[in-house]
């Protein structure tokens, strides 16, 4: 296998190229993967001529800003998808509605990709679960011991102080931040800890009512209709606007919400990506062999210095250079896996379901490659038996 960086990450495997979160076209591939609808990691749905793969919630979000073709195949979270030589599976990132983490699996290894994820659970989102890989992708946007985020009880209490302080003030507390993803944990966290009326721009609740349509429970008003209009003239509500939006009135009182925020005077550091100690977390559970940092900036250089260091397992920012990767599977760990999966199918010889043997098996640290190796032998020699 061949990982490479071109402004999206490339994987080249028996003459099959695929693409993760490309930004531009890629050279070789026709088959592209889109793990959430933020917009710099799915500006793939703009480039033409592609087989594009992502949940149906992301093609929803992103189909908000662009016209989209049909050349889209859903992916669903958990579910195995054949392309020739590879097994591609996404699973939950804990970053937004409908964000995916894209595990890869050839002969020759198992390759984990995170884009943006979380692993603390939100309001909004379950947390992001390890996977057992050979090559761990990983975001490293606050990839820097500069940034450990408090814990969101203590950033949503005093995000609710701030705004009750606000209105006596006869103040309207007005928060900047995404409009997708923290703009709808900022909704959760009011409805659940005030009366306070959510008032939200035009754009923030377009993203509302596809959170609705999945069974999220949201209540805020637009500000572009006559009762959010109404609401923001009579002063004790809470108003969230996107990030480069400044209300010109001196009744708004305005902080941002990020997590760019830890730093700042005048903020909350509330955010949907892990921070570094549990990106650092994150990556020793995995167990990998190889480390690639990315979507981080110099922040891709700190993280993986603190991987090397810390965890004692090789890492380096992706976009240095290309990785050729020939994963030898060792004889120990293929027997020990074969004796795992006879003790979970409990009764040799009998029919087993591949995606129960696959999902308790990796919780003992298997990659998926491995499984499927230890899985044809055990076929091959009448130990079990697929359905």
């Amino acid at each position: 296998m061949r990982i490479s960086w071109n402004r999206g990450i490339s994987i080249s495997y028996n003459d099959l190229n695929i693409t993760l979160d490309a930004q531009v076209r890629p050279e070789e591939s026709i088959h592209a993967f889109i793990s959430h609808a933020h917009y710099d990691h799915s500006k793939t749905f703009k480039i033409k001529n592609l087989k594009k793969y992502s949940t149906r919630e992301t093609r929803e979000i992103a189909a908000l800003y662009s016209n989209l073709d049909n050349n889209w195949f859903p992916l669903i979270m958990n579910k195995v998808m054949r392309i020739s030589d590879f097994e591609i599976v996404p699973h939950n990132s804990g970053h937004v509605l409908g964000s995916c983490m894209i595990e890869v699996a050839t002969s020759q290894g198992t390759i984990l990709y995170t884009g943006d994820f979380n692993t603390r659970e939100t309001y909004t989102m379950k947390p992001a679960e390890p996977v057992p890989c050979d090559v761990l992708i990983v975001e490293a946007t606050f990839g820097s011991p500069r940034f450990q985020f408090p814990s969101i009880d203590e950033v949503s209490d005093n995000m609710v102080k701030w705004a009750e302080e606000k209105i006596k003030e006869g103040k309207i507390p007005t928060f900047q931040t995404d409009s997708l993803g923290n703009s709808q944990e900022i909704i959760s966290i009011f409805n659940k800890s005030t009366e306070f009326p959510v008032v939200t721009s035009p754009s923030i609740s377009k993203i509302n009512e596809i959170y609705r349509s999945h069974g999220f429970r949201l209540e805020y008003i637009d500000s572009g209709c006559e009762d959010g209009k109404e609401i923001l003239d009579g002063g004790e509500a809470v108003y969230i606007v996107p990030k480069r939006y400044y209300p010109k009135d001196s009744r708004f009182a305005v902080a941002l919400v990020s997590g760019w925020a830890l730093h700042g005077n005048n903020g909350f550091p509330l955010s949907d990506h892990a921070d570094f100690k549990d990106a650092l977390k994150f990556v020793g559970e995995c167990s990998p062999k190889l480390v690639l940092t990315c979507h981080g900036g110099k922040n891709n250089y700190i993280l993986a210095e603190h991987v090397e260091k810390r965890l004692k397992i090789q890492s380096y920012p992706i976009q240095l250079i290309p990785t050729k990767i020939e994963c030898e599977i060792e004889e120990e760990r293929i027997s020990s896996c074969e004796k795992t999966i006879l003790k979970v199918a409990k009764v040799p010889g009998f029919t087993y379901s591949k995606k129960v043997i696959m999902k308790e098996v990796q919780r003992y640290g298997f990659t998926r490659s491995e499984i499927n190796v230890a899985l044809k032998r055990l076929e091959d020699g009448g130990f079990l038996k697929k359905e």
